[in-house]
């Protein structure tokens, strides 16, 4: 697909660069990339950090002072190396483009790198490689000649350890094991978080079973990183009280962009926030579209690939409109057919499959849920299902939590 300066573009960008990333861009990929795929990968980075809304590809071209041809061979190289990975998508001859940055490999992987190591030798010569790596290189002490007569540690410290000894340990312990139940809705690197995050930014006594819940729930469902969820649970922590604030998290996740669109070959897979936001062209989630997806996924108790689902069919039939109303009154109705899994939902939107209007002016047959949704508008503020409905609803999620 040749790229024009009119096509428009969104950046994802899945991590940050830290020093020891923009060291290997630098010294490691650019001698194998050029300077004007080290450029556009530079320049995307900085762009994507403040991009607001789509922007078509005229701005990058100026900004990197390179015609559009030389700028689509950059990317190119990039994606080679698997520094940004491009999703294209065509609707009326007009083209958009998502381009998801992945960060750079670290000094010590690209060295160790079968294919990019020895792409850098043949680039470089040996003498300037070398030298290269011996400037990016960590400098150990030789120790040719020194025995290691470190300490050990003993084992007799633990020599009194007992059972209230365990019970509190375990008290304070991170506990993120959670039932079929509970782990419904949560699909998030725990142990990143733990790996990255300080026990002064994040104390243990915050590490609670019910707080790392709502954690990975919100985390998932507006698909944020683990870095991300870091940032925000430093602004909600009471450090001297070592508490979280839950409902100042809760907020704080449902103002963020997700930090990638496209990370699943099946976008049904993707976090609901995700999801719709790749659905209407890479363009942010509006707020009272994330509060309905939160209602589904964490109030319903609907996992993400069947919320995903039932916005796309509602999207198709319903004029690419997210009516709250509607959508409720088709999520119940998969909650009574026990619908949990991506398969079941798709098979409910061909339970009563919409009938496109044909030449004899015959009306759309559609669901009776939508029917009842229609001959009263007036009823907005209402719920459309009825008493023995609730009951019902209420008596299943109640089963699902036990």
């Amino acid at each position: 697909m040749e790229l024009k300066d009119k096509d428009t573009y969104r950046i994802e960008i899945i991590d940050n660069i830290n020093f020891n990333g923009l060291t290997s861009l630098v010294s490691l990929y650019q001698p194998i990339i050029g300077r004007d795929a080290l450029d556009f990968y530079l320049t995307i980075c900085i762009e994507g950090a403040n991009q607001k809304s789509l922007e078509n590809h005229q701005r990058l071209s100026k900004i990197m002072n390179l015609d559009i041809p030389a700028m689509e061979r950059a990317r190119k190289k990039c994606e080679q190396f698997y520094l940004l990975r491009t999703y294209h998508k065509l609707d009326n001859d007009k083209s958009t483009y998502i381009y998801v940055i992945n960060p750079p490999l670290s000094v010590q992987a690209f060295i160790k790198h079968d294919l990019y190591s020895r792409l850098l030798l043949k680039v470089l010569g040996q003498k300037q490689y070398e030298l290269t790596i011996t400037k990016v290189s960590r400098q150990e002490t030789t120790k040719n000649g020194f025995e290691d007569i470190s300490d050990q540690f003993d084992k007799n410290l633990l020599a009194n350890w007992d059972v209230e000894n365990e019970v509190q340990f375990t008290k304070v312990q991170p506990s993120f094991n959670f039932t079929d139940h509970e782990k419904l809705n949560i699909n998030f690197n725990y142990e990143e978080l733990f790996d990255t995050t300080s026990t002064l930014v994040f104390p243990v006594e915050a590490r609670t079973k019910e707080n790392l819940q709502i954690i990975g729930e919100y985390a998932t469902l507006y698909g944020l990183s683990a870095n991300k969820v870091r940032v925000l649970i430093g602004r909600c922590m009471d450090l001297p009280t070592s508490t979280l604030d839950v409902d100042k998290f809760k907020k704080l996740c449902s103002t963020q962009n997700p930090d990638a669109i496209v990370t699943s070959k099946d976008p049904y897979m993707l976090p609901p926030v995700s999801f719709l936001q790749a659905r209407q062209n890479g363009v942010p989630v509006a707020s009272v579209d994330r509060r309905l997806l939160e209602y589904l996924n964490l109030e319903l108790k609907l996992p993400a690939e069947v919320v995903n689902v039932l916005v796309d069919y509602v999207l198709s039939i319903n004029q690419n409109r997210l009516t709250k109303r509607f959508v409720e009154a088709v999520a119940t109705t998969w909650i009574r057919e026990n619908v949990t899994t991506k398969d079941q939902a798709i098979a409910q939107t061909k339970k009563s499959p919409v009938n496109r209007q044909t030449n004899s002016k015959k009306k759309d047959v559609l669901p009776a849920y939508y029917e009842k949704l229609k001959s009263d508008p007036k009823q907005e503020q209402f719920e459309i299902i009825s008493e023995e409905e609730e009951k019902e609803i209420a008596k299943r999620l109640k089963g699902l939590s036990e």
